[in-house]
């Protein structure tokens, strides 16, 4: 349905009108200026981490999720003239394609309560809105597997319940009663879980809520709410915040073999800008880092010999270090290959599997050990960021098989994952693996000959045959069960919980190796991450060797972000 675009701009009843009742062009301009004014928050949002590692990542999440559904939104209107209705479903569809990690899959359940609320009304008014919030915070608790007060689902339903309590004719109104009651609810979120109040911050996915209804609330009620359609209907269209990934990436991966070279190299007025650009121009993955007198090199590149040859130039090397990444992959892989080619499966497989598996992991050594292990698509997983529904649908849309297995290897991702089955005919079950080391031990589990469903239950059952343990530094002071970690230092998590911290790493992984209860262990492997030590993995193996000289170690480069290590215990 087109809008009526007869009344001047500056007409004060058109303010009127649409504080009151939101047309499609109107609740398209909506969220533009809702989405706006929440990208300046995403790194508050990001820092209220339970756990001080800097993998904070629900801003950006709920940012991107809000920006592919705007975009949504916008594109529909600016092409079709719909209605509010429509222009809600638009949105709650983008939502869906750009959903990311466990916020964003429910903000796009509410925004998909508050289009089937909306039906195919041409214009919303209030009342409209608070029973469109009511249906969203329902939508949204049911997508959780188990509610848990505290969070954004309080949150949302505190926001419905105050609109409903307020019962206001207008937009303005109903979104003003909406966001009172979620900042109220945000507040108390401390007292509702006792995790956030050991952390010492609220609810980052209901501080999220919070400001997104702001930014609608003050589109509403603002007198700037005309500026804000005129410059919406003159703007160029938003680019979806989601997008189909290269099928040959996410087939085959990130191709990153060679040797790991880590060095320290000393001398006088170190030219660091030239010398990262010449360093960086011979392999990948370079960091370097330092001042003029220490800089310390990170690379990696299949002739590391050239590398310390235009070092040399510069002056003098310390601490040089090179791995094989070929080598050790290789060596965790070939207990795993070798069971499979005696059952004569490996080798055959790509002619005979009915059944595909999808992994989600950040990092190119972790993408090549799925990969070899037998997973069919790696969906890259960002730094900063989760991958999105229709990330991972592009996955599953470039393998052959009808049937498809997801490993989420992640908690936040996992709800992503479960959306992929709106998005395609395929057969698409998610096994709920929570970490990297959940994920091999489930892909270790996967039988080319047995059917889907016991497939699953198979690698389900996997997942509770490993240990995961994580080394990061803490991005902030905190007190977590008893675990006292500073700024700064190093933090170790066990199965995602935090458990050990302090300022020697080394210390603080054998603390959690205490805790997995190593001593009872057949194999540790240790996936080595960016930020980490060139002599960190080194000096585990050392100490593993000394203490359980039973148990198979080995020492694997992972290259995922944030975390040192990663370290696998079965």
């Amino acid at each position: 349905m087109g809008q009526d675009r007869s009344r001047p701009a500056g007409d004060k009843s058109v303010i009127a009108d649409e504080r009151r009742r939101w047309s499609g062009e109107t609740l398209s301009a909506a969220l533009v200026t809702a989405t706006e004014l929440f990208k300046a928050h995403v790194p508050a949002i990001n820092a209220l981490n339970v756990f001080p590692v800097p993998d904070g990542d629900t801003g950006t999440n709920m940012y991107l999720t809000l920006q592919a559904a705007t975009a949504g939104a916008a594109r529909a209107v600016r092409e079709n003239g719909i209605g509010a209705g429509a222009a809600l479903a638009a949105a709650a569809h983008g939502a869906l394609m750009g959903a990311r990690g466990n916020s964003g899959v429910i903000l796009y359940q509410v925004l998909a309560g508050l289009a089937e609320t909306a039906g195919d009304a041409a214009e919303i008014d209030g009342p409209v809105l608070t029973s469109g919030l009511r249906r969203a915070s329902n939508l949204a608790y049911r997508a959780v597997v188990t509610p848990v007060e505290g969070t954004m689902l309080t949150v949302m339903r505190a926001a419905a319940e105050s609109a409903d309590e307020a019962g206001g004719a207008s937009i303005a109104d109903v979104l003003a009663a909406a966001l009172s009651g979620a900042a109220e609810a945000l507040r108390q979120t401390p007292m509702m879980l006792d995790i956030l109040r050991q952390a010492g911050v609220v609810d980052a996915g209901g501080q999220g809520i919070v400001r997104w209804l702001e930014g609608l609330r003050d589109f509403a009620s603002g007198t700037s709410a005309v500026a804000h359609l005129t410059a919406a209907r003159q703007a160029p269209p938003l680019e979806p915040a989601m997008r189909f990934l290269d099928l040959p990436e996410l087939v085959h991966g990130v191709e990153e073999y060679g040797y790991c070279t880590n060095f320290v190299v000393s001398g006088d007025s170190l030219p660091l800008e030239r010398f990262r650009a010449e360093i960086s121009s011979l392999g990948t993955s370079a960091v370097v880092v330092g001042d003029a007198e220490t800089l310390k090199i990170h690379i990696h590149s299949e002739h590391p010999g050239q590398i310390l040859e235009l070092a040399l130039r510069y002056g003098e090397l310390h601490e040089v270090r090179i791995d094989n990444m070929s080598a050790q992959t290789r060596r965790l892989l070939a207990g795993r290959a070798e069971e499979l080619n005696r059952q004569g499966q490996l080798a055959g497989r790509a002619l005979v599997a009915a059944i595909a598996v999808v992994a989600v992991a950040g990092g190119s050594g972790l993408t090549r050990v799925f990969r070899e292990m037998g997973a069919d698509a790696v969906v890259p997983a960002g730094s900063t960021f989760n991958p999105s529904t229709a990330d991972i649908a592009g996955a599953v849309g470039g393998v052959s098989q009808q049937q498809v297995i997801i490993l989420p290897n992640d908690p936040n991702v996992i709800p992503t994952a479960r959306q992929v089955k709106q998005l395609t005919e395929r057969d698409v079950r998610v096994v709920p693996s929570r970490s990297i080391p959940q994920g091999i031990s489930a892909l270790s589990a996967f039988n080319f000959e047995a059917s889907l469903d016991d497939n699953v239950a198979d690698m389900t059952a996997a997942l509770d045959l490993v240990r995961s343990l994580a080394l990061s530094r803490a991005t902030r002071s905190v007190e977590i069960h008893g675990v006292r970690a500073v700024a700064g230092e190093f933090i170790g998590l066990l199965d995602g919980a935090l458990r050990a911290a302090g300022p020697d790493a080394l210390e603080v992984v054998e603390d959690l190796l205490a805790e997995a209860g190593t001593a009872e262990a057949e194999l540790v492997t240790i996936f080595v991450g960016e930020p980490a030590d060139s002599k960190l993995a080194e000096r585990v193996v050392e100490a593993m060797s000394r203490r359980c000289p039973g148990v198979t170690v080995e020492s694997v480069f992972g290259g995922q972000p944030h975390y040192d290590l990663l370290i696998s215990v079965e």
